[in-house]
């Protein structure tokens, strides 16, 4: 099994009068961390009470019914509410008023009931989380990462580097070089699905992720956000797919597909929602002017990206593309989203990444080549934002040096590198 690390962020809020809520896209393993944390409960106490259902299985629909069909199905199976339980539900989006149905169960039963849930829209999670505003934690559960995969193909367990430990960042690198570009490769290819970095051969991966693309289209997009234009809602996917980490047009877009602006956006808010795509903002230090101007889109499975424009063979032009969105995965992972920018100035300055840590900000810049230089944006945004304290790191193919306050770091180290120092 894929060690995960959210794990551990999960584990400590075990038997505390929250509700624990696991978002993330379909098929990302929200069920094996289900499982895991059930094992996990048992193996502190055997006696423990365990019930798991999933809202997705039309054989569990009676039980969702009301709070009191619910309240039997324990008592009868359980020995609910005289013994403690741990209520795992699967796909609590499919329950009706799910938010309003957890919240009536909590209030009535929070000091003999922990609810732990799955979710794969985070739209009818932010619809149903009014209801729940104070009794639930949420944690976004991704593909497998980078530095996971790394674990899990070499049965180790990397440890951090802090980045300014320039001496042991050059030494891993120089150890594992090999294992790591090969995953590398792996992973822009095929992506980080769990079943998909689990399948041994190619071909196998290739029909998991056209399964989740599939399962994706007819579940969520047709079946439960019933989106009438599937032939536009498909070409948007291709098209952001291919020009991943690029700007994104609304005005252009809805003209190229033939459907209205309010139409593209509510299909932008859809991919994102469903946990495929990610729009970031410019920075600015005016939040009006940086909601006014467009954004840039990154995937979030370049597996996905691969499988939407079949190419899975032919990636070497577009490494420089594939490195940034791989990029962008890792600061993910790192920062969250609300705290990834870019910079763009009219004048033709730009810089891939900004990181906001409050009065301190990292401008990263990647550069996919073996031979490069300090870039002018990072010196333009230092006169212009000098009052910030500044962390600049360029993110190259293979060079790793430290020169006039600016790291250099290979693509397959960021994800071991801690950028806080």
């Amino acid at each position: 099994m894929i060690k995960r690390n959210i794990v551990s962020k999960i584990l400590p809020w075990i038997g505390k009068q929250k509700i624990i809520i696991l978002k993330g896209s379909r098929q990302v393993g929200k069920t094996t961390l289900l499982n895991v944390i059930k094992e996990k409960i048992l193996g502190k106490d055997k006696q423990a009470q365990v019930a798991y259902l999933s809202a997705d299985d039309i054989d569990n629909a009676p039980f969702f019914s009301s709070p009191d069909a619910l309240e039997t199905y324990l008592k009868q199976l359980y020995g609910f509410p005289d013994k403690y339980i741990y209520l795992l539900i699967d796909e609590f989006q499919a329950i009706s008023q799910a938010g309003l149905f957890l919240k009536n169960v909590f209030d009535r039963h929070k000091g003999n009931l922990q609810i732990i849930v799955s979710g794969s829209s985070s739209l009818a999670i932010t619809k149903n989380s009014e209801f729940l505003t104070g009794r639930a934690i949420n944690f976004d559960i991704a593909r497998i990462s980078f530095l996971e995969l790394f674990n899990y193909a070499g049965q180790t367990e990397a440890k951090i580097i802090s980045l300014g430990d320039f001496k042991e960042i050059g030494l891993f690198y120089r150890t594992f070089s090999g294992r790591l570009n090969l995953l590398f490769q792996e992973y822009i290819t095929f992506g980080g699905y769990p079943e998909a970095v689990a399948a041994k051969k190619a071909e196998e991966k290739k029909v998991i992720l056209e399964s989740i693309v599939k399962v994706y289209l007819e579940k969520d997009v047709i079946n439960f956000l019933k989106v009438e234009n599937i032939t536009a809602f498909n070409q948007l996917l291709r098209i952001l797919a291919a020009q991943a980490g690029n700007l994104v047009n609304a005005r252009e877009l809805s003209n190229t597909l033939n459907i209205s602006i309010n139409t593209l956006n509510k299909y932008l808010e859809i991919l994102q929602g469903t946990y495929l795509f990610d729009l970031i903002r410019p920075f600015s230090t005016n939040p009006r002017s940086e909601i006014s101007k467009m954004p840039k889109a990154f995937i979030l499975d370049l597996g996905l990206r691969n499988y939407l424009l079949k190419n899975f063979d032919y990636l070497e032009p577009e490494r420089g593309a594939l490195a940034e969105n791989f990029v962008y995965l890792a600061l993910l992972e790192q920062y969250g989203k609300d705290q990834i920018n870019f910079y763009r100035k009219l004048g033709g300055s730009e810089i891939d990444f900004v990181i906001d840590r409050g009065r301190g900000k990292t401008l990263c810049e990647v550069k996919y080549r073996s031979q490069v230089g300090e870039p002018l944006a990072f010196k333009n945004f230092s006169k212009k934002y000098g009052g910030f304290k500044l962390n600049k790191l360029v993110i190259t193919k293979d060079l790793v040096k430290e020169e006039n306050g600016v790291h250099y770091l290979p693509v397959v180290m960021l994800p071991f590198i801690r950028l806080e120092e």
